[in-house]
């Protein structure tokens, strides 16, 4: 799909038309290699890891702003080599082994505000500020979010997840007001066609290609949108492209795919034991899951446009990799569980019993 949906831009941009696919089956190796070398590494070296991790990428992210590279106005990028590395795709795994460790380090501190939920939200919100200074309101908005679930699933008392939220809503709003793009896509969510070739006109051309594209598509290469009516359409709204081509039945096989990879990641948080392994699985599969889940609805009209990739699928060198850090932490868990023993469930539980 990214072959299809890149080659005359790349054309245009570069003089190449596989000027993009010819990276992008470069850096599918890379990731892959990257996932099966983070797989090789014990959880409990993870964990020991998290804290010097974490302040690594807090003082990348202080150096991001100070001599990223910025495009299209937001510096959210290092220039290695002619390449560029977008280090908030690492950063996110991070934050991630380190809610995990400390809520599985510190059971008894969760009760209290100070000296349990204090500490992460610091992190957590520094880790965001950093970001919206790029700016980068989606991927603070999905840390934030993926760690509100971690804390509710890891003990955190709900009285103080509701004290966040009354907090954090407003916040929100604020953030959202005072930027004035941010604004105008809230409100060409709502209504794209009173500003048809200004803040709506992504989206309606999104629409344009799912309706086009009806039950079979239009068929794979074929897809009129991509020709520079329909803006990132490899990277965010790639999804777009694949209903325009292969139709109603590639958009469900691509949901498919991203439920079968969620449930197994559930599934597999559900049957470990360890506090720290199953936080660690539920993190890495949520940023999965809720990053999927606001690309596609962007790309739906379901929610307001963001410039998110659908993982795996779009491209970007960063995201892929970053992606699969989260798998290979994953793997990493499923790798090492006991041989001697199954995986614990409430079967298990009852034959012990």
């Amino acid at each position: 799909m990214i072959g299809s949906a890149s080659l005359s831009v790349a054309e245009a941009r570069f003089g190449d038309p596989l000027r993009i696919i010819s990276h992008w089956v470069v850096y599918i190796p890379v990731g892959l290699l990257l996932a099966w070398g983070v797989s090789r590494v014990h959880p409990d070296w993870w964990k020991a890891a998290s804290l010097p991790l974490l302040g690594l990428m807090l003082l990348l992210m202080l150096c991001l702003l100070a001599f990223g590279v910025k495009i299209n106005g937001a510096t959210r990028w290092f220039s290695l080599a002619g390449m560029t590395l977008q280090p908030v795709e690492l950063l996110k795994p991070v934050v991630i082994l380190y809610l995990a460790y400390y809520m599985a380090a510190f059971p008894d501190r969760l009760k209290s505000f100070a000296s349990g939920l204090s500490p992460m939200l610091v992190v957590v919100s520094t880790a965001a500020i950093l970001l919206l200074l790029q700016p980068d309101f989606g991927n603070a908005a999905l840390l934030i979010m993926v760690a509100f679930c971690m804390w509710f699933v890891g003990g955190v008392p709900f009285r103080h997840l509701l004290a966040l939220i009354s907090i954090a809503i407003p916040i929100g709003a604020i953030a959202v007001i005072v930027e004035p793009y941010r604004l105008k896509r809230i409100l060409s969510f709502t209504d794209p066609w009173a500003d048809p070739f200004g803040s709506g006109y992504q989206l309606i051309q999104s629409m344009i290609a799912f309706g086009s594209g009806g039950i079979s598509g239009s068929g794979l290469g074929q897809s009129v949108q991509k020709l520079f009516y329909l803006p990132e359409a490899f990277t965010d709204f790639i999804a777009a492209v694949l209903a325009e081509e292969l139709g109603l039945a590639g958009t469900l096989a691509l949901i498919t795919l991203f439920m079968v990879l969620i449930w197994r990641g559930l599934k597999l948080a559900m049957q470990t034991k360890e506090p720290f392994e199953r936080l660690l699985i539920l993190g890495c599969i949520l940023l999965i899951a809720i990053s999927c889940m606001i690309n596609l609805g962007a790309v739906m009209g379901i929610l307001p446009t963001k410039g998110m990739p659908i993982p795996f699928f779009s491209y970007g060198g960063s995201a892929l990799f970053g992606n699969c850090i989260l798998i290979g932490l994953i793997l990493s868990v499923q790798r090492h569980q006991p041989e001697n023993r199954p995986l614990y469930n409430s079967h298990t539980a009852e034959a012990v019993a």
